[in-house]
Parts: C-alpha cells; sequence; structure tokens
C-alpha cells in the first residue's frame, strides 16, 4: 500500500535551482551527492517510489559516483528532514511541496 502523500506523477527535469530551493527549504544544505539524489528522486513515480539500490543503479548508469552507502545516507538525512519519504518498507519518495515542512537551519 502507497502513502497517500507519494501519489503524483513523474516530473520532468529540474533545474539546478529548483533543486537547491528543494533542499534549503527543509534545512539541508546543497551537497552534490544530496542534489543528485533529489535530480533522480524529482524524476521518480511518487506512486511507486524507488528502493535506495534502484536509486543508486541509475545513478550509476547516469555516471554519478556516489556508493550505495552515500545514497542511502542522503535519503535517511531527507527522510529526516521530511523531504522523502518511505513508500512502503524500503521505497522513497519525494514528499509532496506543500506537505515538506520548513526549516531555518541547514544540516
Amino acid at each position: 500500500m502507497t502513502s497517500p502523500a507519494c501519489q503524483i506523477a513523474p516530473r520532468p527535469a529540474a533545474d539546478i535551482r529548483q533543486l537547491r530551493q528543494l533542499l534549503q527549504a527543509v534545512g539541508l544544505r546543497c551537497s552534490l551527492p544530496r542534489l543528485k539524489v533529489v535530480e533522480a528522486l524529482y524524476r521518480v513515480d511518487g506512486e511507486q517510489g524507488i528502493s535506495s539500490r534502484d536509486l543508486h543503479r541509475r545513478l550509476s548508469e547516469a555516471g554519478e559516483l556516489l556508493s550505495l552507502v552515500s545514497v542511502r545516507q542522503v535519503l535517511r538525512r531527507m527522510q529526516d528532514g521530511g523531504m522523502v519519504q518511505a513508500v512502503g518498507r524500503s521505497r522513497y519518495c519525494l514528499t509532496p511541496p506543500d506537505q515538506c515542512p520548513r526549516n531555518s537551519s541547514a544540516a
């Protein structure tokens, strides 16, 4: 069963400025790994979500040199900030912007 908050259609590519704003809105600094993960998540079908392994595989196929551990750490930090939510046991999607908490501290 999926979370109603994740039931959104895949989005077209976002520009870097939009991705930075998404990260900053939940209080996360803009590191390259975070930008790459949020960019990949931005393109995922929100209803299904994506596993950390599949996300890592997609990033690797796109030439991004992030380890699976790094992808999982970024997902965990984003989930802690409310930017990402778990769908089921081990799948993730972006929290819709209108449901994302706003935070002023950067982690």
